[in-house]
Order: structure tokens, then sequence, then C-alpha cells
């Protein structure tokens, strides 16, 4: 179904984990469970382990539902909460608390993310063995600093100022107590780690590429306002001759972490009904059902109705397998993203016969009919295209909204003001971090 749509040939699988500390999350590491950057990376074989390490992070069971999917979906008008967790039913009300747990757990996998990059990027370019040459070498770094770089473009958009860690936390001390940093330092963060992975990503065992790094970049600027820029990196991401409806493209995805039956996830699992053997805490909001045009395929290969007419998702499709066992794969950069990046940064420009040209790849592989961009509807047309090609893919909608300055108009009746623009810190590392201020939001 959606998978056969968008997605292409599976990646190679991987055996070799390598687990480093975590500093922020509900508890402090002591030192005796900390690996020693010298023993944990000397030789070709440890960097290996060490750059797998940073992508099983980013695949850990908090990260692959609440991280990336439900937290930013429920606080949108993509998904509603159905299930039975409070935690979760914050988000979808708008009333997201500091003590929140689901939070806390998916601020510290980030960081524990974060922590993998930083052990590999501080010992890796010291460590001596012949059989790791220079490109070797920056290919690893370029994965470390490319999952960084994820990791960081996901707090931001959820907390803003965020603490910006750059070396390894090994010990307890007063090395723990860092401040925030300001957003737009963690946004140049970013673009220097997303930067430096399009130069030197030279090898696909891990599904990163130089066009994925693009993408990011791509996304930053589109979210920054520097509209020129996100236009040169989005070509470069799929190329100026691109076209999503001819066959000589139809891979669409440009990087998704890959699982499977034997380190799975349960997307599935939340998003089927009960009837699937799911839990069904996450649906597909009535807006988004209705977002879908008459005859638009997207609507079929992302939504059904169950017997009782309950809307559910099947963007995440393997219900046959067990909670914690489905591969399905979950997408973090697609080019048909990219296209409407091109759309929109041309419309913006003024070049409205291309920006028309590229949201209609979108909208021809969907099935619908051509439309015309104007400088009076781009930006609703393609907020619009964004909202159902991108939905339950992760915070797209939300993000959309507040970089369009439109979220309390669109949110604003299910009660969404301006301070919820930014959650609140976890209490936990308030708690712990002395350096840590509390963010001003409307529940903090």
């Amino acid at each position: 179904m959606f998978k056969q749509l968008y997605r292409g040939a599976a990646l190679l699988a991987f055996a070799a984990t390598f687990t480093a500390c975590d500093s922020f999350g509900l508890e402090a590491i002591t030192p005796i469970d900390a690996v020693p950057l010298e023993l944990a990376i000397t030789n070709a074989q440890g960097a290996a382990a060490a750059r797998t390490g940073v992508y099983d992070g980013l695949q850990t069971a908090d990260l692959a539902f609440d991280g990336f999917l439900s937290l930013p979906l429920y606080y949108s008008d993509d998904c509603d909460w159905t299930g039975t967790f409070p935690t979760r039913a914050q988000f979808d009300n708008y009333n997201v608390l500091p003590s929140n747990g689901t939070m806390a757990s998916v601020w510290a996998d980030y960081y524990a993310v974060i922590n993998s990059a930083n052990n590999l990027l501080a010992v890796l370019p010291t460590v001596e063995d012949a059989s790791l040459d220079d490109a070797t070498r920056n290919n690893y770094l370029a994965e470390a600093r490319f999952g960084r770089a994820i990791a960081y473009f996901q707090l931001v958009q959820g907390w803003s100022d965020v603490p910006l860690i750059l070396t390894p936390t090994v010990g307890v001390g007063e090395e723990l107590n860092v401040p925030k940093s300001s957003a737009s330092d963690v946004y140049d963060q970013i673009i220097e780690d997303a930067t430096f992975a399009a130069a030197n990503l030279n090898d696909l065992s891990l599904g990163m590429s130089p066009a994925a790094a693009n993408a990011l970049l791509a996304r930053v600027a589109l979210i920054q306002g520097r509209y020129p820029d996100a236009n040169t990196f989005a070509t470069a991401a799929i190329g100026a001759d691109y076209d999503l409806t001819s066959e000589a493209y139809l891979e669409d995805e440009l990087f998704y972490l890959e699982f499977s039956s034997t380190d799975g996830n349960s997307n599935a699992f939340f998003f089927g009904p009960a009837a699937l053997n799911g839990r069904y805490s996450i649906a597909p909001s009535a807006d988004l059902v209705a977002a879908y045009e008459d005859g638009d395929l997207r609507k079929d290969l992302s939504v059904a109705t169950d017997d009782a007419g309950a809307n559910y998702g099947i963007k995440y499709d393997n219900f046959a397998a067990g909670s914690g066992s489905q591969d399905d794969p979950l997408y973090l950069f697609r080019a048909a993203e990219m296209v409407l990046v091109l759309a929109e940064t041309e419309a913006r420009a003024g070049n409205f016969d291309e920006a028309s040209d590229w949201i209609n790849q979108v909208r021809s592989r969907a099935g619908l009919d051509d439309v015309t961009l104007t400088a009076d509807n781009f930006l609703d047309l393609i907020l619009q295209e964004r909202y159902v090609e991108l939905a339950m893919e992760g915070g797209h909608r939300l993000w959309d909204l507040r970089r369009t300055g439109k979220a309390v108009e669109v949110f604003g009746p299910a009660g969404y003001e301006a301070c919820d623009n930014v959650w609140p810190l976890p209490q936990s590392n308030i708690d712990t971090n002395t350096a840590l201020e509390q963010n001003a939001c409307c529940n903090c």
C-alpha cells in the first residue's frame, strides 16, 4: 500500500550496536556505567560499531513512535489522541506539563543520540588503523554528525532553546550543568553538521546520503525563511530535472529508518484498531480525512475505516507482527517534500510557472488535476498539499503552521495559544541541571 508507492529497495541490517552515556535523562549515569572512550573506539571495527550506535539510538522505541511521530502529530490537526496514556493526551489538549514522563523520555533519548555521536566525533580522529582510510573515517564522522543534526532538529522544533552539547559526557559532576543555547545557535550547529555530512557521506550502508543531508539543510532553510537557500539545497537533494511522476524516479525516499522483525517498532500497533490487534492510541483527525480531495489516491494509501466507522492510519501497516517486532520504515526525508519546497520557494520568488510545475508533480502522482499557483493562492495551496502528502510522517504540519504564522489561527479553536509554540523542559532535568532555566510556555 503506502510502501508500494513510496518505498524502494531495503537497506542492509546491522548487528553491531554501541551504547553511550545519557547525561540528560531522568537519572544521571554513574562513572562506572560510562565506557572509557579510548577503550570503546580503538580501531576500524570499534569505529564501525560506534557509528551504527548513532543510528540505533534514532531507532529507540520512545523516538520511533513518540519522538518522531505521536507528540508533534497530536499537537497539530494531523492526528488525535485515541489511547489511554494521559501524558500523550496532554499534547492533544495543548496542556503539556513539565512533569510529563513521555516527553522526558523523548528528550533523554535525543540527547543519548547526541552523546553517542559526540563520543565518536571526539575519538575517531585520533584512532590509528591502517584499514581506516580518510574516506571511510570522514564517512563515519559524517554519519555521526548527520545523526546529531537530526536529534537537534527535533529538539529545537519542540523546545526551541536547548542545551547545545558537542563533547562527550562521561561524568556526573559540574559538566552536567549546561545552560540553554539559543535556537539560532542550535540551528547554526545543525547547518554545520549537515553541511559536513553532505560533503562527506559516501556509503549507503546506513541509508544516509548527501541527498538526505541536503534535504535537512533545505528543511532548516525553509523554517528560517531563507528561501533562496532552501531552493538551492532542495535542488541539490533531488536535482533540477527531478520528475516525481517519471518511472526513472520511482524511489521517493531520501532517508528512512529501517526496522526488522528482531529490531522492530510498534508504530502499526499504536495506529491499528483492536480488530487488527492494535492499541489504537492515535488516529488521523477528522480535519485530515476531510482535507483529501475526491479522487486523491493518497487517501486510501493513508487512511482506512474499521467496521465501526472509525478511521485509522495505515502508513504503518504491518499489523500482523506483534508490538515491538513491526518492520514498517520510518520516513524522515522524502523527495516529495523537496518537490514541495521547490514549489514554495519558486512561488516566493515570483516564478509561478515553475512553482506550478513542481506542485503538479505531486498532484499528478496522486491522481489529481493541475492547479495554477499565483501570488494570492500559492501559500494556502502548498500548505494544503504538504498536509496530505506528508500526513502522519512527523511534525511537518505543526512546523509548517508555526513557520508561516498560522498555528494560532488553525489550532486556536482547539485551545492552541502563542505560548504553545514551545514545550516545557522536562522537570526532571530542571531539577538535576542547575544551569537550566524553564521555558516561558503556557503550562510552565
